[in-house]
């Protein structure tokens, strides 16, 4: 280790880079059975939606609109975070992510991210993590970047796209941004 930190410096003199920080990242949610893990038999979908704070809405209304979705600089960003979601981390279930949608309404004040995943083994939901993202990291907005999941913001659905469970309970505080500490846990009960 300390051979490989040395070896870094030495390179580094002769233009090895220090890796670039990540300027997007997700929320965590825990789905926890508020019975038992039954609750979950059947599902082919998941639907997360988080709505913007205030200083995302600002963000990608004012000061970076082309981070949008269908910005310039911003349709790499959701499509790599599309392929990152379910094959990033170990605490997540078996998925895909089918898709991502960010809205952005002004007229209604609508400002949601909604990100649609592919269940391919329902046994594998019990007590795991959704990454919900991408969202701008602190650095990257110049602001708190929260987001609010409420009680209707994860649902499971069946292969008839019916839903079939949802949020029973959310956690004492339902915000969160990148970077957060412990996971937003809900606890999930059947529709």
């Amino acid at each position: 280790m300390i051979v490989g930190a040395a070896l870094c410096g030495i390179v580094s003199i002769n233009g090895c880079k220090e890796p670039e920080p990540e300027n997007f990242g997700t929320i965590r949610v825990e789905m926890a059975p508020a019975n038992d893990a039954t609750v979950f038999a059947g599902t082919t979908r998941v639907v997360a939606t988080v709505n913007y704070g205030e200083c995302l809405r600002d963000w990608y209304l004012n000061v970076s609109p082309e981070q949008q979705q269908d910005g310039p600089d911003g349709g790499a960003v959701f499509d790599e975070w599309a392929e990152r979601l379910c094959t990033g981390y170990d605490d997540i279930p078996d998925c895909e992510v089918e898709e991502i949608t960010q809205t952005l309404i002004e007229n209604t004040n609508v400002y949601t991210l909604r990100v649609t995943y592919q269940i391919n083994d329902p046994s594998t939901l019990a007590y795991r993590e959704l990454h919900v993202g991408p969202l701008p990291t602190e650095e990257m907005a110049g602001c708190n970047p929260l987001v609010e999941l409420q009680a209707s913001g994860l649902s499971g659905r069946n292969g008839d796209n019916q839903q079939i469970w949802r949020i029973s309970t959310l956690p004492g505080s339902n915000e969160a941004a990148t970077g957060q500490g412990a996971a937003l846990s809900v606890q999930i009960v059947p529709q």
